[in-house]
This record gives C-alpha cells, sequence and structure tokens, in this order.
C-alpha cells in the first residue's frame, strides 16, 4: 500500500536566463527533479567516470538528504565479486548494474523491486527502491531460501548528490531531465 511518503516529491527549480550566452542559459527557465524522472547526461560530462553516457533513474528527493539515483544503463556481471559463498547462486539470475559510486563500507548492494517489499519506497508505480537495509534484508531471504530473485534488479552502488549541487550542474547543462516521472522502466533481462 502506497503511502504519502511514497509519493513522488517534486522540487521546482528556477535557472535564470540573461540572455548572455552563458552556461545553462539555453535550458528551459524551470526544471523539475522529482523521484522516478530520469537524468540523462549530456557531452558538458565528456568522459567523466562513471557518469559518461549515464541515465539515472532519480529513486529519491529531499530538500534535506538530496537526491539519490541509479545508472540504469552500465550492466555488471556477478562475477565481480570474486567471494561469493554457494548460498549465493541464485542471486546471480537477476541483473546486475553499476548504480553509481556511493557505497557503504560492507554494503554494497540496493536493489529496485517489482514488489513492495519491507522497507522499499515507490519510485513510480509498479517499482520500488530497496536502499542498503531494504536490500540486506531481501538478500538475507535469497540466502535462506524464503525469497526468489524474480522482480529484483540489484545495484553495486548508487548516486547521490546534494540538494545544490544537483542544482549547480543542472544550471551548468550536465544533465537533460525527464521533468516528471517515467511511467515506465524498461526491466533488464535476466
Amino acid at each position: 500500500m502506497a503511502t504519502q511518503q511514497d509519493a513522488p516529491q517534486a522540487f521546482q527549480f528556477h535557472i535564470s536566463d540573461k540572455g548572455s550566452g552563458s552556461v545553462g542559459s539555453d535550458l528551459p527557465n524551470h526544471s523539475d527533479v522529482v523521484t522516478g524522472s530520469i537524468l540523462t547526461a549530456t557531452d558538458k560530462l565528456g568522459t567523466a567516470v562513471p557518469f559518461d553516457n549515464s541515465k539515472v533513474l532519480i529513486v529519491s528527493s529531499d530538500s534535506h538528504g538530496g537526491f539519490h539515483g541509479l545508472i540504469i544503463n552500465k550492466r555488471l556481471r556477478w562475477g565481480i565479486f570474486k567471494n561469493l559463498d554457494s548460498s549465493m547462486e541464485s542471486i546471480k539470475h537477476a541483473p546486475l548494474f553499476y548504480g553509481g559510486p556511493v557505497v557503504v563500507q560492507g554494503y554494497h548492494l540496493v536493489s529496485l523491486s517489482r514488489v513492495a517489499w519491507e522497507g522499499y519506497m515507490q519510485v513510480i508505480p509498479g517499482v520500488y527502491y530497496g536502499n542498503i537495509i531494504a536490500t540486506s534484508r531481501v538478500v538475507t531471504w535469497i540466502k535462506s531460501g524464503e525469497q526468489s530473485v524474480d522482480d529484483l534488479w540489484f545495484f553495486l552502488g548508487y548516486s547521490g548528490w546534494g540538494y545544490n549541487q544537483l542544482l549547480d550542474e543542472l544550471s551548468e547543462g550536465a544533465w537533460l531531465v525527464s521533468g516528471k516521472p517515467i511511467e515506465h522502466l524498461d526491466w533488464p533481462e535476466t
């Protein structure tokens, strides 16, 4: 059941256009970044790893915590985890992508789910985000055989911006923003 907390939160940004030809002057005067919108890297990011050619799904947004997102177009292989124990074999049937450079020591995975598991927050209808704690809980259930990997999409790390940091990057033209939340997310094949 979705709660008001699960509803997309919108922030309206005002970018002044002084007509001086300054960076960002060709951007619209009002840009919205909301939970469920997509950031698409522009040429201004150049080869800035890991965001070069990235598409980022915004999974949470607020003026105090800033923005969290997941890079949704950089697939990884489970083989990067050299020491996965045998209880984790089934997790290899779920897609794994590079979500971004933010990881917490000892906890690397976050996830999207098509099921509203405990601790997951709605991103768009039918897609829910599990932070490190919620994802760790689901991984424990997978290891014990209580949970399958169906309807799960795992990410190594996530992307994060302070509130003003993303505003600055938007005004510099580093990102194109979908504005309103997307209506559908293409789930990768396993």
